[in-house]
Formats: C-alpha cells, sequence, structure tokens
C-alpha cells in the first residue's frame, strides 16, 4: 500500500526559499535552482551551478537550453519557478547581476512547455522577486534572508526531521577521510602479500573466472554484514580488487542488484576468461570457513536472467533503466542495497589514504550520479581524480555531469530514488 503524502503549504516566498534548501539537502551557493510545477503541485528540484559572470550570451543559451531539457524530464509538470542564488546582492532596479541569464531560461523553460510562473534571485544577505522592481511593494535591496529560516515551512520541515546540511565539498571530505589513521595503517600493511602490492597482482589475474567469483564473493559477504566492518585484510583485498576495471565494474553491478547477476553478466559480455594464476582471497577467508554455504551460483539464475544480465550489466553502469524486450518494466536499481553500499564504501574510503582510494570515490560518485545528485557526484569524482590524477571511469562520467546529462534511472518516476522527504506534496497557494 502507498504511504499516503503529506502536503506543506507554501504561501510566501520566503516559504518556497525555504523549501528549496530541505529538497537539495544544503544552502545552494551561486547557484541555479528550478522546480517544476503540475498546477499549484511542486515537484522535481533541480540545482545547477551559476555560469561564470563573463559567460558569453551564446554560453548563457546553451546553459538555459541544458537547464530546460533536464527539467523537462518530469514529463507531468506544466509550469516552473526559478530562484537564483547570486554571488553579491541585487540592491538597484536595472542592475540584476544575471539579466541576461534570466532572460534565456525563460525562454528556454517556455519553449519545453514549462512556462516560468514566478522567479527569485536571493543574494548574499537579501533576496527579492525577479518579477517586482516596484519599491513601493518590495523595497530594495529586498528581505533579509534571516526571514528565510524563520519562515512556517522551514519550522515545518525542521519538526518532520528534515536538516539543512553543509555543501557537498565539505560534507564529502568528512565523509571519505581517514578516521582511524592506525587502522589505515594495517590496512595498507595487509595489502602487501610476499612483498608485492596486492593490488597489482589482482589487476593481472582479477577477472579469471574463479578469481571473480572469489572477488564478487568477498564483497557480497561483507555488504551483507554491514555495519560490521570487515578486518584490515578483508578491506585490502576489497580495494585490491577494483584495481581490476572490469572486476571493478562488475563489484558496480553487484552493488546495484545481486553477486549472481553480476557474474552472470560479466561472463555474458565475455568479461571473465581462465584462471592463469593462483586465486588469491583474503587471509581467513577461506581458512576461517567464511565463504561456506555462500557459493555463487548462476545456475539458479534461467536462461532468460542469464540472457538479461549480459544485456542490463553495460546498462546498469550508464545509469539506464531500458527493459530488455520492449513493452516490458524497466528494471528498477535496488535502492535500498545501493544506500548500504553507500555507507559500507564511505567506510572503505576511511580506510585509505592511497591511490587504491580512487576507485571507491569513483562508485560512490556513480551512486550519487544515479540518484540525480549531480553535486554530490561531481566532489567524489573530483575526489577520486585527486588521488588517480586521470581517473578513466570518473572523467567520463564527469564529463557527462559536465554536459548536462542525468542518468535515465533518475529522469524515471518508475526507477528514481527518493529521500523520505522528497515523498511529501508541496503545495503552492501564492507566493509573495
Amino acid at each position: 500500500m502507498n504511504k499516503p503524502l503529506e502536503t506543506i503549504k507554501v504561501s510566501a516566498g520566503e516559504d518556497l526559499m525555504a523549501f528549496i534548501p530541505h529538497m537539495v539537502g544544503y544552502w545552494p551557493d551561486a547557484s541555479i535552482v528550478a522546480i517544476s510545477m503540475l498546477g499549484k503541485k511542486l515537484r522535481a528540484t533541480m540545482r545547477l551551478d551559476l555560469p561564470p559572470d563573463s559567460t558569453s550570451g551564446k554560453e548563457v543559451g546553451r546553459f538555459a537550453a541544458i537547464a530546460a531539457t533536464q527539467l523537462a524530464n518530469d514529463k507531468g509538470a506544466d509550469g516552473s519557478l526559478i530562484a537564483i542564488f547570486g554571488r553579491q546582492d541585487w540592491r538597484v532596479p536595472g542592475g540584476l547581476p544575471q539579466a541576461q541569464l534570466y532572460k534565456a531560461l525563460r525562454k528556454a523553460f517556455e519553449a519545453q512547455g514549462l512556462p516560468v510562473r514566478d522567479a527569485w534571485f536571493i543574494g548574499t544577505e537579501h533576496w527579492r522577486s525577479l518579477e517586482c522592481t516596484d519599491a513601493r511593494c518590495c523595497p530594495w535591496p529586498g528581505k533579509e534572508n534571516l526571514c528565510i529560516k524563520e519562515s512556517f515551512v522551514n519550522a515545518e520541515f525542521i519538526f518532520r526531521g528534515s536538516v539543512v546540511g553543509r555543501a557537498p565539498m565539505e560534507q564529502v571530505r568528512e565523509l571519505i577521510a581517514v578516521r582511524d589513521p592506525e587502522f589505515a595503517a594495517t590496512v595498507a600493511a595487509a595489502g602487501v602479500v610476499g612483498g608485492e602490492i596486492l593490488a597489482g597482482s589482482m589487476v593481472i589475474n582479477g577477472c579469471g573466472v574463479q578469481q571473480l567469483t572469489a572477488t564478487l564473493q568477498a564483497w557480497a559477504f561483507s555488504l551483507e554484514l554491514w555495519p560490521k566492518p570487515p578486518d584490515p585484510h578483508m578491506c585490502a583485498f576489497l580495494l585490491a580488487g577494483l584495481a581490476n576495471h572490469s572486476a571493478r565494474d562488475a563489484v558496480m553491478v553487484l552493488l546495484a542488484t545481486t553477486a549472481e547477476y553480476a557474474l552472470a553478466g560479466a561472463a555474458g559480455m565475455s568479461l571473465v576468461g581462465p584462471d592463469t594464476e593462483p586465486i588469491m582471497v583474503a587471509k581467513n577467508w577461506y581458512g576461517g570457513n567464511q565463504a561456506a554455504g555462500r557459493p555463487l551460483n548462476v545456475d539458479c539464475l534461467s536462461d532468460d536472467h542469464l540472457v538479461e544480465a549480459a544485456y542490463n550489466f553495460s546498462n546498469i553502469l550508464i545509469g539506464a533503466s531500458e527493459p530488455r524486450i520492449p513493452g516490458e518494466e524497466p528494471r528498477v536499481l535496488d535502492w535500498a542495497r545501493l544506500d548500504k553500499a553507500e555507507r559500507f564504501l564511505q567506510f572503505l574510503a576511511q580506510a585509505s589514504d592511497d591511490t587504491d582510494k580512487a576507485p571507491v570515490l569513483c562508485i560512490l560518485g556513480w551512486i550519487q550520479w544515479c540518484k540525480g545528485r549531480g553535486s554530490w557526484a561531481g566532489q567524489y569524482f573530483q575526489a577520486c581524480m585527486d588521488y588517480q590524477p586521470g581517473y578513466r571511469l570518473a572523467s567520463l562520467l564527469e564529463q557527462l555531469l559536465s554536459a548536462g546529462h542525468v542518468a535515465e534511472c533518475a529522469r524515471n518516476p518508475k526507477t528514481a530514488w527518493h529521500r523520505d522527504n522528497q515523498d511529501k506534496e508541496t503545495d503552492l497557494d501564492e507566493a509573495a
């Protein structure tokens, strides 16, 4: 049974401004926020970085077209709202800092069937309507931003448990920082086997069929046990396995589906071959009998599922949700599993401060991208490339972000991830 939607009434401009940081998760800085509407219902919320003030007219038009195309992914919407979070206050009539951009946004949204019904400019200290320059009803430089935090809607969201956090850059830095240097040093030491770096060996034999099976078993077992943390030897083994790009891709599919599905997909994509080296496992993994009764059994998958796994392997990696057969329902990623995997990956990121941290950060960015959280994804991709400059997958996904490409699973309401407080409806009564 579907949970009944709660309704929050938005009756003034400051109420709507308070709605935005709760939907985005933080107070936007130098940003464009657009909200799609159906009638008076507020629907999807989208945030994009504000272009530099020096951006040319042609580039401004391109930016506006990308923004409108993204919001138009909400097929049920019939209008929009825009909030420009500027780098300074708008202090005098005729001096709107982003006037050219606002004009381009209105034109682009109109062309997509999402006419702008109202818009606001939020500066560093004051905010005001973009539609009213009459000093008699909207005195300059506008209302103080403090009234947003004191609004009814902000109080209501806080009462319901919603918290506005810090910007993604600050939160990501904290989430991936080494918390226990002694534990991280033990993990690093465990990654050296017989005088050789474990990751280097895993690059060579990481996708022999038995080696990949052992790697996926270890990931599945560790994820199943979480929040019980793995020991340093298992951490080192999990980190090392990601050094092989095909094994990394299989792990990503595992996190979104199951280990069996990932193994079947990798086999169907011809990513596995014969094992030419002894199978590497984490210390105490088989010796401690931790894998007993936990074999990967792809025989449990029907022929149709094997074909589907191979077809969907690459689709999952690019955030697609296309059905295998036209007319079938799209495959839904296991969001509860991915949410759990996100916390587990953050723990692994905290267990290393070396180059083997990069693939973990890339996968964390990929999860955020699949969720439609581009700001978070971008911060993880950048952190990944800080540890391994030019890391290819992070670079490619970053390019998709920059081009305005949203993962398909995030665009489809049937397959998209939803936060709890995004399940609530919000009615716009009348914003002043």
